[in-house]
């Protein structure tokens, strides 16, 4: 039927509903006998649906699917809908990642700054909120204009269980227009590179 990919979440904290609309295209009422939640990580996600037990010839029901993962990496699952269409149960793929990291923010806009002098800096928090400590392989910035940025940090290369670091990012354009960049966190928490999109004008 389709497929409903959710972005990156944290460990134990509830995403915002995606909707998969069911529509009966026969000249028939479509009997459903249940609808469900199956698969490996099945416990990762939850539906609700206004379909009941029948949906007349014509008409659609909703269901909708939030994500709250139980261990970082990506998690996977169906929706299962038994009916008596043919090619029943028909299905609908679920995939998520799960991370134990937090970012205080996942963009920073410096907007306008005159060549050659530098704003900021600006900071992001980078929490743990796993229960065991985070490794950290690389901190960085990448992108178009990756040159246009610079970030310090204090994280190290490890961060224990519930504490947080802070990077700081500083921007000095060296040309006029529009400037852009990515600070790209390489970790073990899961869903990594963790990113915050950096953006700014040089004038």
């Amino acid at each position: 039927m389709a497929w409903s990919c959710f972005r990156r979440r944290e460990f134990q904290i509830l995403s915002p509903a995606q909707n998969v609309t069911l529509t009966n295209t026969g000249n028939a009422t479509l009997t459903i006998t249940s609808i469900g939640v199956t698969g490996t990580n099945s416990t990762d996600f939850s539906q609700t649906n206004t379909c009941g037990t029948s949906v007349a010839a014509g008409a659609s029901c909703s269901i909708s699917v939030t994500f709250k993962p139980t261990a970082k990496g990506i998690r996977t699952a169906s929706v299962s809908i038994t009916d008596n269409a043919a090619g029943s149960p028909q299905t609908v793929s679920l995939t998520g990642t799960g991370t134990v990291v937090s970012l205080s923010s996942t963009t920073l806009n410096f907007g306008s700054q005159k060549v050659g002098t530098t704003d900021g800096p600006l900071p992001v928090t980078m929490t743990n909120k796993g229960s065991t400590s985070l490794s950290i392989t690389n901190v960085g910035i990448t992108g178009k204009n990756a040159g246009d940025f610079v970030e310090t940090n204090n994280c190290g290369t490890t961060l224990g269980a519930g504490k947080f670091c802070t990077i700081n990012v500083t921007f000095t354009p060296h040309a006029k227009g529009s400037r852009s960049g990515t600070l790209s966190i390489t970790d073990n928490g899961g869903g990594s590179p963790q990113t915050v999109s950096l953006s700014g004008t040089g004038t």
